[in-house]
């Protein structure tokens, strides 16, 4: 690969280096430059290019990303398209990710321009998060160092070097123990936390039951509930276990179990205690168990779900990085933020209209070319996205679709019409994801009903979406709460297909709430649809109100 400043007049082929900008056209940073590119730039003055020239034998960055990745993807990831020379790895389901530092460390070290970024060993991992990112810097590296790369990424054998161990349902036994001034409603949120807490963990609690804090009760609590034949049991005392042998501990060893270890180094979580009656492992819990915040006892459930090794030795290994309580998540992510504005980069993103509903809740009237503000609702929506930096803008009809036609008439927009509306908004969303191009990387959904969202709104969520990170979910927020149009990279459409009645994509931000980005907004329109008579009037009055 050859960087160097070329001559516009002996430049094809040429891979920019910087994005150029000439009138009414943007050559972007990656570009290999064509003659009609050449002749454009030179009509503008410009004479000289930076760039490189790819040798033979080099391998584009996109290319190697995508190799690397495939040699260390181990089981339950999959492999993510390549864009600016980034290749992430997914989670397939939830689990715990398995990574070889020995192996990531040597590709890192290898000075090829390569690098590898890992999640923590036995860090918590959601379906369809980032587990790895690989990142090819120039933008080609030659066949002979990649080879180097692929012979060091072998070294993690037929696993791969990184990996997931996905969580296995497990039936969970539940005991709550009583003691005089515990309150009722302690008692009942403590339940619905820890059920909570083994549902995150694909298991699921098969028997609860209360009984006295005392060695007696606790112990035929104990037996009742390996009578089940459930494969782990937890116990939440009343008062917190103190010493090994404290009340819970010596119930457990009445039972016929025995303490495996009492204490671990991570802060909450602190008094957490292993124990196992026969081949059922038995935990009793921390005080910071009640709470749902992230402690110890995750880590320990975690890795049980996993099925991976847990005893004396491996509570005590979870000491560095133990700390959990004073790790600001929204520091983190704001820096996660800042670090990776160097790989951001321009992606193409189409619009979607869902304009296809009966509005049944506004009466006789068409809710959507209803006006407001002198304009009807729908085509608010519509000038909005086309103002906005969206790639293309697709509208899905159904009730009074020649009204809308007309309406539209003249505007760039796709007409895309679902003859059974009537069944719901998935059925819209589908036919319009259907209908998009093929070269785009992500799609945002525009509600028709929601006239207060403009071409700003849009565009600021634009800004911040990039598939080739975390930024592969967009939505925006304010005040805590998440509200609409939301930007999703096209590797969710399939899961989009799936969906059915008349909630549209909005449960799918649930089952991957980790990988959504939240961009803050300064008003309320990504909450206001107007859906009813009172709605309607309201919103003119705020038309009318604004200068």
């Amino acid at each position: 690969m050859l960087f160097s400043s070329y001559n516009c007049a002996d430049a094809e082929g040429v891979i920019l280096a910087h994005t150029i900008r000439i009138p009414g056209k943007t050559l972007k940073k990656g570009r290999a430059l064509s003659c009609g590119d050449l002749a454009d730039l030179q009509a503008s003055g410009i004479c000289q290019v930076s760039g490189v020239r790819l040798e033979p034998g080099d391998v584009d960055e996109d290319r190697a990303a995508v190799e690397i990745a495939r040699a260390l993807a181990g089981s339950m990831l999959e492999v993510g398209k390549a864009v600016a020379g980034r290749c992430n790895l997914y989670a397939r389901s939830n689990g715990l990710a398995l990574v070889n530092k020995r192996v990531i460390d040597a590709i890192n070290l290898c000075d090829t321009g390569v690098f590898v970024a890992t999640l923590s060993e036995h860090a918590e991992c959601l379906q369809q998060q980032a587990v790895a990112s690989i990142k090819v810097i120039p933008f080609a590296i030659a066949r002979q160092q990649l080879d180097r790369c692929l012979e060091v990424a072998g070294a993690g054998k037929q696993a791969g070097a990184v990996s997931l161990q996905a969580f296995q349902p497990r039936s969970v036994a539940l005991i709550l123990t009583e003691a005089t001034g515990l309150k009722e409603s302690l008692l009942t949120s403590t339940s619905r936390v820890t059920r909570e807490r083994v549902a995150a963990m694909g298991g699921h609690i098969t028997f609860e039951t209360r009984c006295d804090h005392t060695v007696v009760a606790v112990n035929s609590a104990l037996a009742a509930a390996l009578s089940k034949d459930v494969d782990l049991v937890l116990i939440c005392g009343a008062s917190i276990t103190t010493d090994a042998a404290d009340i819970v501990p010596a119930a457990i060893v009445l039972c016929g179990g025995a303490v495996d270890h009492f204490g671990m180094p991570v802060e909450p979580g602190n008094m957490l205690l292993l124990a196992h009656v026969d081949d059922c492992p038995v935990i009793n819990l921390p005080g910071c168990s009640r709470s749902p915040k992230l402690n110890g006892l995750d880590w320990v459930m975690q890795r049980m779900a996993a099925g991976l090794p847990l005893g004396k030795k491996e509570i005590l290994s979870m000491g560095v990085g133990g700390l959990i309580k004073d790790i600001s998540h929204r520091w983190r992510m704001r820096e996660q933020g800042n670090l990776i504005e160097q790989f951001q980069s321009p992606h193409k993103v189409a619009a979607i209209v869902l304009g296809a509903g009966s509005s049944s809740r506004m009466g006789e009237q068409n809710k959507l070319l209803a006006s407001v503000g002198g304009i009807a609702m729908l085509q608010r929506v519509v000038e909005a996205a086309l103002k906005a930096d969206v790639v293309s803008t697709s509208v899905v009809t159904g009730c009074q679709s020649e009204q809308v036609h007309s309406l539209l008439q003249g505007r760039d927009v796709n007409f895309v019409h679902n003859a059974d509306y009537q069944h719901g908004l998935a059925g819209s969303l589908k036919l319009g994801l259907s209908s998009l191009p093929a070269d785009i990387d992500g799609v945002i959904i525009l509600l028709a009903d929601m006239p207060f969202i403009n071409s700003t709104h849009i565009n600021e969520l634009i800004a911040e979406f990039n598939p080739a990170t975390e930024r592969d979910i967009v939505a925006p927020i304010r005040e805590g709460r998440l509200g609409n149009p939301i930007i999703w990279s096209t590797r969710y459409i399939p899961a989009m297909l799936k969906l059915s009645g008349d909630r549209g994509a909005r449960p799918l931000l649930e089952e991957f709430a980790a990988n959504v980005w939240e961009v803050p907004m300064g008003d309320d329109a990504i909450f206001m649809d107007v859906d009813t008579p009172a709605a309607l009037a309201e919103a003119n009055l705020r038309f009318e109100s604004e200068p």
